[in-house]
């Protein structure tokens, strides 16, 4: 029992400080509003099938809109928020990728409220072949 009593009140002023510190800490965090920020994030493509390639206009960049603590939001730039699509099991011709919230490199504690558009249409065409040297 008397080694329970001298750890805990051993340092006494110390340990209430650290507590203290903490409690403001907190209660400064926790006091930081919600706010909900759209950015223009880029939209990047990876694991092209070797023999195709992407044809036609699309978008360089989605609309995103996020929602987080303003703090968290606030050092937030478009880049980090790329836009990852993976097309591995793409096939030739047109096809529909939505967008979904695990595409979306996003910040700690922060959620996506939307994408627009939802959705991009992509046309894939064989791969010219290169002309030999």
């Amino acid at each position: 029992m008397g080694l329970l009593r001298k750890w805990i009140f051993d340092n006494w002023l110390l340990k209430l400080m650290a507590l203290l510190i903490s409690f403001l800490l907190w209660a400064g965090y926790t006091s930081e509003p919600f706010v909900e920020v759209g950015y223009n994030a880029p939209l990047e493509f990876f694991n092209i099938p070797p023999q195709l390639e992407i044809a036609g206009d699309l978008p360089a960049q989605l609309h995103v809109r996020i929602r987080g603590r303003a703090v968290v939001l606030r050092r937030v730039t478009p880049s980090d928020l790329a836009i990852s699509v993976d097309l591995s099991g793409a096939h030739e011709g047109a096809m529909l990728v939505k967008i979904s919230p695990s595409q979306i490199q996003l910040p700690p504690a922060a959620e996506l409220v939307r994408v627009s558009p939802a959705e991009i249409q992509i046309q894939l065409v064989p791969r010219a072949p290169s002309p030999a040297h």
